[in-house]
């Protein structure tokens, strides 16, 4: 893809690194989703970490190119088959930054991603943006499931208090 339409289908652009420690996140297709640390944000809205999407087979040597100190530049767009971001167009998404320097054979490439890392940025937000988590993982702090949670806590406490008072008897 023509790193201009890549660009233009994007929703959210951002930079950091992915945190393949964690535990990847299933999609109806090739992408698994991932924790991502958010370093820049140059369209769109993002938290200091969301769920980013990677292609399954891509997660191999994206994990060597970080450890030698590369991050990446995503293109991410919203997706019928994650409930994650993935990145517009598999790799063409995914722009290799290694040192502050864009890492593309493609010198037409890596000028213009060169010239977009130029651009303003913004630092992600504190906030809790739903739209980039991947909603099944966060339900879980829903304050009608703590409720539920703390009530049956409750109920099993008072049943063992009236089986260990019974005992006594």
């Amino acid at each position: 893809m023509d790193p201009q339409e890549v660009s233009d289908e994007a929703e959210v652009v951002i930079s950091g690194t992915y945190d393949f420690s964690s535990k990847p996140i299933d999609s109806e297709f090739i992408f698994q989703g991932y924790t991502f640390a958010v370093e820049n944000v140059y369209k769109g809205e993002a938290t200091k970490q969301i769920i980013a999407g990677i292609d399954m087979y891509d997660v191999g040597w994206a994990e060597g190119f970080q450890n030698e100190g590369g991050e990446f530049l995503l293109f991410l767009e919203k997706s019928d088959s994650a409930t994650f971001l993935t990145p517009v167009g598999g790799p063409n998404g995914m722009v290799q930054v290694l040192h502050g320097i864009i890492n593309n054979e493609n010198e037409e490439i890596a000028t213009y991603y060169a010239d977009f890392l130029k651009t303003s940025y913004k630092n992600p937000s504190s906030g809790n943006n739903v739209a980039l988590i991947d909603k099944e993982n966060s339900d879980i702090f829903n304050p009608l499931y703590i409720s539920v949670i703390a009530l049956f806590a409750i109920a099993v406490l008072i049943l063992l208090y009236r089986f260990a008072r019974k005992g006594r008897r």
